[in-house]
């Protein structure tokens, strides 16, 4: 017998579920939705022996106790983050139970409907996995993963059913025990039916009784389902929010047609005395969280290419296609085409078989030299070939994938699977080999199975290989095509970062156009790569006046005398070191390597001990450099690139010098020269420092002149980009900020015009922070189907705005002026981190939604952000755990996301981001993908301009050949790295928390029991006091805890980070915390000052039972520590998440000097927003601000992004528009002695 998995162990119902729907060869019975789409459903499958009347039929099913520990319900059980609340009137928390069963102890575990819980003479029992309700599964998508110990498993003991709530569209399912109230969220595999039994009529009953309160009637379902839901209608009425519905026309008919028929053996089922709802004010009440329900979502739409594209790999039930129809596609042709495609794999494949070896070789032009006799033109066989001809050869053995076979498996058997597809270069006649430039089909990369049959992509790469292996000709266009006997390409991919690419047609039929062999693309694009990867000597005097060398190139960069220059830092700990080059020692032996003599270059801001802010030079420590007297040397394969310093006084203001160091992460200043960087003592170095100036401070005689003329190019684009006329649209976008960033880093290049954002805060959020934004407040389907039915002149009610529902949502976005679309899907499906994601979550659909909008607006540029987990979403997944689903297609969801915009026609970049390699206080990895319009200038993918210590996990494996047919998962894959890990070669150190809330005002929390504090607390909380440090209660009657509106900050900036954090004035700092209980409180105030700290350090009186019991989380594992965690200064912040609380997953939230947690506004800058930015939240609800936080784009990512953007486009610009002469423009300053 196999060993059973962890899962197994912990949830034996769910695998033995999960075996019986693999062995029927079905899946579990869907739960029904509460809503009228719903009911229109069920009208048109009345016939049909649906899954819910199916589920009542079910065989006797039983609850295994899990292998592993269930904790049992008691007065004292506590879930993860959850506070024990005494201000409720019923004294009863309200929870989730998600992955649940209903059961009878007494009948040996036997499942049960909840029906069964009316009869209060038997006792019942459920068991599931506890969530608090007022996080969305947005929250579960942000953090870590989940471990199984992670989990608490709770029994819950007679348990009795809440009344039905059929005044409310989809209002939850409760039920009560002696110590809680527990909402049903998601119910066991094995559970599912008996679930939907229950859940059934009861919705049917309350979509006629919206009917008749609405007085749209829908189509009504069956009479069978109709006879179910009478007794549950009967009840309804009795509620008083339903009273006087009876007398509706829709139920008198209803009631008149069908009670006179009832069967009197149909017992109503009876109410449970004294028992009620739960109230859900701060649950339900609030639409920031109401509205990310998942049964609160609307439908799906999407358009007709999405549709075809999505076509059997999702649910439908709640998809719906809107917009034009696509072409009719003539079946008949399809099928002819399909057959001639077949005769053509048969008709190659007997090729290779024959092995056919006569081969004469002709040529319009022939090329001989040293490398070899070439002809253009081949006869193999009775076919001839040329040049240019795009062919089909043999597959062979690749890396670890064998060769397939050499005969067809089946009518629908495809020449990718047998062959790979080349163009031919030019022959060689001393080998009687071809010279093939390679494409590669989709289905033998990324793609797989979901790739277009008709599309091919060439790649970097070029090989011979013998004549003998060509096995047929292809038709190869350049425009799409349905034709199954043709090709076409597009795009270039490239193995090594997993980019799609636009074909430089212009430069591939230049280089044709040569003689053999300097025809091939691929050859000189690698004699390039490889020149420019190993050093050359330069001269570049522009007076052409010396022959002598004076520069050194290396990797695309170019050295001079007087320049300074990044070089690597053996130690791989900490950014690069900055070297300022004096000359080139050059050796005789032309074959031995440039050394590099220089001067140390030193960092102002790794003086210790040293009052930065008191020095007015001192504007950005990380950019203000030293010189030094020490000298050193290096070889040249050290180097990493140029930067650019230039003296303090060279600017004219502090703007110019803003300006400065804004352009480029490579552009630095220097104030002073110090004797030396290492010296033992900063103090006295620092004292003999010495203020240098431009009048003597040598750079190097080409760059300020080559930088000056750039600058006057850059306003002229900057002049040609401000009079352009085009929108911008952040979807789903939170608070904007991911757009808003975007744009400060393209340096307007990019305006965001338009924001779409369902919750209404976040929605308010981005509003105040661009008052020239259009904000819709809506679901993003319900925009995209008015946009759509406006444009096609269809009469449509204009959906409002949520966050009042009287206000009409704004006029819809024009077409054709999209320059981008940001879109920050969603994440709770997606991610691996979301422990109760379903494999059937309508949220997973959001992606269809996001690839319609891009569809319907086709914007020049798409920028898109989700979770790592998005690389893992399977299509077609079946739930085979809690947190876990598995089989399906394999990274469905990104394969999927990548033919969508292949087939629109865009350019992919793919690639991992870690937050702190870009100049945020902490680790956050985050998927992100560049596409841009075929022809368009393409952004380069951000490259990490901090060191951070976390560089792992940014890779992505890709496949590199098809399937095996006889595995769910593509075996062949290998690692793409997009982005460079490599540590010490960065041209910053990371940003630790100290560099960013270190001038943020500091505060602590009233300790709320001080008498029963020790007498070593009470006097460190006096000492606080007495040094000046302000304190505030922790009043849960009170929105916040802490500092309101405009106040002083604690000093004046003293890091880069902070100083551009403040560049503009806020009129609400937003320094304050969230008010939590008074033993919550109490245990934070008590845990010491130290880095690291957390409850372990709390005396025995303030345990609590997540971190005392044994059977908790934390007992299970070993009381590892983390709860009531201190953060550390001199680090950087976990993930940023959306649930913030000393007891939450994401638990290490206690602020590094003070005795609270983080502010909003730390948690803010943790994110890099600046202060300026101000949140908005419903009843100032700081849970609400929290989440909005968690949710957001780090600020400096988004505006990495929107600096390669510009990059590009002003690449591009300047192709088009070449710059001056140099000469003309004149040069820059004189070169003079730093001694």
């Amino acid at each position: 017998m196999p060993r059973p998995s962890a899962w197994e162990v912990s949830f034996p119902d769910e695998a033995r579920a999960a075996r019986y729907h693999e062995s029927q060869n079905t899946k579990p019975a869907a739960l029904p939705s509460t809503g009228s789409s719903a009911l229109k459903r069920k009208a048109a499958n009345a016939d049909n022996d649906t899954p819910q009347r199916v589920a009542k039929r079910q065989p006797n099913a039983y609850y295994e106790p899990s292998r592993r520990h269930e904790i049992e319900e008691t007065l004292d059980y506590r879930a993860p983050g959850e506070e024990a609340d005494p201000e409720r009137n019923d004294k009863k928390p309200i929870r989730v139970l998600s992955n649940f069963c209903v059961f009878e102890p007494a009948e040996k575990n036997k499942l049960v409907s909840l029906d069964a819980l009316e009869d209060g003479s038997r006792d019942f029992s459920a068991v599931g996995m506890v969530l608090l309700p007022d996080e969305d599964d947005e929250d579960y998508g942000q953090y870590a993963p989940f471990e199984d110990d992670d989990m608490d498993i709770v029994r819950l003991n007679d348990i009795a059913l809440c009344p039905f709530d059929y005044s409310a569209d989809n209002a939850p399912v409760y039920i009560e025990t002696r110590f809680a109230f527990y909402e049903l969220r998601a119910p066991s595999m094995l559970y599912k039916p008996f679930l939907c039994a229950f859940l059934t009529p009861r919705c049917v009953a309350r979509a006629v009784l919206k009917s008749a309160h609405t007085g749209v009637q829908d189509k009504l379902p069956s009479d069978e389902e109709l006879e179910e839901a009478i007794p549950f209608i009967v009840i309804a009425l009795k509620d008083d929010k339903l009273k006087g519905l009876e007398k509706t026309a829709l139920l008198r008919n209803l009631l008149y047609n069908k009670v006179s028929s009832y069967d009197h053996r149909h017992r109503l089922p009876a109410r449970t005395l004294g028992r009620t709802r739960p109230s859900t004010r701060g649950i339900i009440g609030d639409p920031d969280l109401a509205l990310l329900r998942p049964e609160n979502q609307s439908s799906i739409y999407i358009t007709s290419r999405i549709a075809e594209l999505a076509k059997g790999y999702f649910e439908t039930d709640d998809i719906e296609v809107v917009g034009p129809k696509p072409s009719p596609i003539d079946r008949q042709e399809v099928e002819e085409r399909k057959a001639k495609a077949l005769r053509f794999l048969k008709m190659c494949l007997e090729r290779i078989r024959i092995q056919e070896t006569k081969t004469v070789f002709t040529a319009d032009r022939w090329g001989s030299g040293r490398y070899g006799s070439f002809a253009t033109k081949a006869t193999i066989g009775r076919e001839a070939f040329k040049s240019g001809d795009f062919v089909c050869i043999r597959r062979g053995h690749y890396r670890q994938a064998p060769a397939p076979p050499l005969h067809i498996d089946g009518p629908h058997d495809q020449l990718a699977r047998h062959f790979w597809f080349a163009r031919i270069v030019y022959f060689n006649l001393d080998t009687a080999c071809v010279h093939l430039h390679w494409l590669e089909h989709g289905s033998n990369i990324l793609l797989g199975d979901m790739a277009n049959p008709q599309e091919l992509f060439f790649t970097a790469l070029c090989e011979d290989q013998p004549v003998a292996s060509i096995a047929g000709k292809l038709s190869v266009g350049s425009k799409p095509t349905r034709k199954h006997d043709e090709y076409f390409v597009r795009f270039v991919y490239d193995e090594r970062d997993g980019s799609f690419t636009s074909l430089d047609r212009n430069a591939m039929n230049r280089i044709v156009g040569n003689d053999p062999p300097d025809n091939c693309l691929p050859c000189l694009q690698a004699e390039e790569y490889h020149t420019n990867a190993h050093w050359s000597l330069t001269q570049d005097d522009p007076s052409g006046s010396s022959k002598s060398h004076n520069g050194v190139s290396y990797q695309g960069h170019t050295y001079h005398p007087n320049e300074f220059f990044l070089y690597n830092n053996a130690e791989g700990k900490g950014p690069a070191h900055i070297g300022y080059l004096q000359n080139i020692q050059v050796s005789r032996r032309s074959r031995d390597m440039p050394q590099i003599r220089f001067t140390r270059i030193g960092r102002i801001a790794d003086l210790k001990g040293i009052r930065l802010g008191a020095d007015t030079h001192n504007l950005y420590p990380e950019r203000h450099v030293f010189v030094t007297d020490e000298k050193s040397s290096i070889p040249v394969t050290e180097l990493i690139r140029p930067i650019h310093v230039y003296a303090r006084n060279f600017f004219a203001n502090e703007l110019e010098l803003k300006r400065w160091v804004e352009y480029s992460p490579y552009h630095f200043y220097c104030s002073y020269r110090l004797p030396s960087s290492n010296s033992a003592s900063h103090m006295a170095s620092w004292a003999r420092r010495v203020e240098v100036s431009s009048a003597t401070f040598n750079v190097c005689e080409f760059c300020p002149s080559t930088m000056y003329c750039q600058d006057l190019e850059e306003d002229k684009f900057d002049a040609e980009e401000s009079g352009k006329d085009y929108d911008c649209l952040d979807l789903f976008g939170g608070t904007g900020a991911f757009s808003l960033a975007a744009a400060e880093g393209s340096r307007g290049c990019l305006r965001p015009t338009h924001h779409i954002e369902i919750t209404p805060s976040a929605a308010r959020t981005a509003q105040k922070n661009n008052s020239n934004l259009i904000t819709y407040c809506q679901d993003a389907n319900v925009c995209l189907r008015y946009f759509i039915k406006v444009e096609e002149g269809h009469s449509i009610d204009v959906p409002l705005q949520l966050y009042d529902n009287k206000t009409p949502i704004p006029a819809p976005i024009r077409k054709g002026k999209m320059r981008a679309i940001f879109a920050g899907l969603p994440c709770q499906s997606h991610s691996a981190l979301n422990m109760y994601r379903k494999a059937e979550d309508k949220k997973s659909n959001l992606i269809l939604t996001a690839l319609s909008y891009f569809d319907w607006f086709r914007p020049e540029y798409i920028f898109l952000e989700n979770v790592p987990g998005f690389l893992r979403y399977s299509l077609l997944a079946r739930q085979a755990g809690p947190h876990r689903v598995e089989g399906g297609i394999e990274m469905g969801g990104f394969i999927l996301l990548h033919r969508a915009l292949l087939d629109m026609g865009y350019q992919i970049r793919p690639f991992l981001a870690q937050a702190g390699g870009h100049g945020a206080p902490q680790n956050r990895i985050r998927f992100f993908l560049i596409a841009a319009l075929d022809g368009l200038p393409f952004p380069d993918v951000p490259q990490p301009t901090h060191d951070f210590e976390v560089t792992s996990q940014l890779s992505i494996k890709l496949p590199y050949n098809q399937k095996p047919k006889d595995s769910e998962k593509n075996v062949y894959k290998e690692a793409v790295f997009p982005v460079r890990t490599a540590r010490g070669r960065a041209p910053h150190a990371s940003v630790s928390i100290e560099d960013a809330i270190g001038d943020l005002p500091p505060f602590d929390w009233k300790h709320p029991n001080p008498r029963g504090a020790s007498p070593a607390l009470r006097q460190f909380l006096d000492q606080r006091v007495r040094d000046g440090i302000p304190v505030f209660e922790s009043d849960r009657d009170k929105a916040h805890c802490g500092f309101e509106g405009a106040v002083e900050y604690k000093h004046e900036p003293r890091t880069s980070f902070q100083r551009q954090a403040r560049e503009r004035q806020t009129d609400d700092l937003q320094q304050y915390t969230r008010c939590l209980l008074p033993k919550t409180t109490e245990r934070v105030v008590t845990i010491p000052v130290e880095a690291g700290s957390d409850y372990r350090s709390l005396p025995d009186n303030l345990a609590e039972w997540q971190f005392s019991n044994p059977v908790s989380a934390e007992g299970r594992n070993r009381y590892r520590g983390g709860l009531y965690g201190r953060l550390d200064r001199n680090g950087y912040f976990p993930t940023t998440v959306t649930n913030i609380h000393p007891t939450a997953k994401q638990s290490k939230v206690l602020h590094p000097d003070c005795l609270r947690m983080v502010s909003v506004r730390e948690l803010a800058r943790s994110q890099g927003f600046p202060d300026w930015f101000v949140f908005v939240a419903r009843n100032d609800n700081v849970v609400t601000l929290h989440r909005q936080i968690g949710n957001a784009v780090p600020w400096q990512v988004s505006r990495a992004l929107g600096r390669e953007l510009r990059a590009a486009l002003f690449k591009e610009w300047q192709k088009k528009k070449p710059s001056r002469n140099l000469e003309k423009m004149g040069g820059g300053d004189e070169d003079v002695d730093m001694g």
